[in-house]
């Protein structure tokens, strides 16, 4: 059975940590984008649906009902956490590491906006996610800079889509994500395109009302537009729970490199049971914070692997 999962994403300052944020629906459709208008602003599901701008894993922390609060690291830190969990199963989780050998890297989206890459860099970040659009109705207007900036600090980087299924069929999500900034580059330094997938609101349903076979039908049509336009099957992201209830746990996925959410944990052996699609996962988001900026997420092999995994062209 999969491990609890417990979501560090209510977010703001000293005095917030005082007050637990409640986690209520999830995603809201088609509203207007906003970004934040600074790094000490309380974020809760409600925030996110009003801005119309997910965090990787908001989805999983709604679904869960989890209550937490911490900080943003701030632009000098880079990515340094003076967090206060309300559940230490959760703080357990920021303090342990990849063991020697895994590469490690976290994921950001613009509630980041001020993001020390270099500083990241020097805490052992080798490659980051940034989240590039959600459905056909939000584009990140820090994006551009985050993504360049980290290719500047020498970081290998991938932008995400964060998907709502019920806006948009799963080609026009891709469509919306190229016509929009998301970009792939045979440079040797970029991660394939990465499918954020995960649990729809109270009111969409945690498949956003999709039959099995539908829900397959959209990941599918998702794979086809990226394969057409970059040459790689995108990376996606989500969790067994997810896919077994949204897919049957389909295993026609296997072509897509699987970035498994799961923690806390007590140890880097497994992320645990996988589903059908993989019989090993790619990456792992491991825990909402800790030393590196945003989420730290993990590669499953060293250096020289994750290079030869950001040349692949297929």
């Amino acid at each position: 059975m999969r491990a609890p999962i417990s979501r560090l994403l209510g977010l703001g300052t000293a005095a917030a940590v005082a007050g637990a944020i409640t986690f209520g629906s999830g995603p809201a459709v088609g509203v207007t984008a906003t970004e934040p208008a600074d790094t000490g602003q309380q974020l809760s599901i409600a925030e996110m649906d009003r801005t119309g701008n997910h965090t990787m894993g908001a989805g999983i922390a709604a679904h869960a009902g989890e209550t937490h609060v911490t900080t943003f690291p701030d632009a000098t830190s880079g990515g340094g956490v003076s967090a206060q969990s309300l559940s230490s199963s959760a703080a357990a989780a920021t303090a342990g590491g990849p063991p020697p050998g895994r590469v490690q890297g976290f994921d950001i989206s613009a509630w980041q906006p001020s993001v020390n890459f270099l500083q990241a860099y020097r805490n052992g970040a080798r490659f980051v996610y940034v989240k590039a659009t959600e459905g056909t109705s939000y584009v990140s207007s820090t994006y551009k800079q985050q993504y360049a900036t980290a290719k500047q600090r020498n970081l290998y980087r991938g932008g995400y889509v964060y998907a709502q299924p019920s806006q948009a069929s799963g080609a026009a999500t891709a469509n919306y994500f190229f016509a929009h900034g998301g970009q792939w580059s045979k440079d040797g330094k970029t991660l394939p395109p990465l499918l954020d997938i995960e649990y729809g609101s109270a009111a969409q349903g945690t498949c956003y009302g999709k039959s099995w076979g539908a829900m397959r039908t959209w990941i599918k049509d998702f794979n086809r537009t990226v394969v057409a336009k970059t040459g790689r099957y995108p990376a996606i992201y989500t969790t067994t729970d997810w896919w077994k209830r949204c897919t049957n746990n389909s295993n026609q996925f296997s072509k897509n490199p699987l970035f498994v959410a799961i923690y806390p944990v007590q140890n880097f052996t497994t992320p645990g049971t996988l589903g059908r699609s993989w019989s090993k996962w790619t990456f792992w988001q491991w825990a909402a914070s800790g030393t590196l900026p945003g989420d730290q997420d993990v590669y499953r092999n060293d250096i020289t692997y994750l290079k030869r995994f950001a040349s692949r062209t297929s």
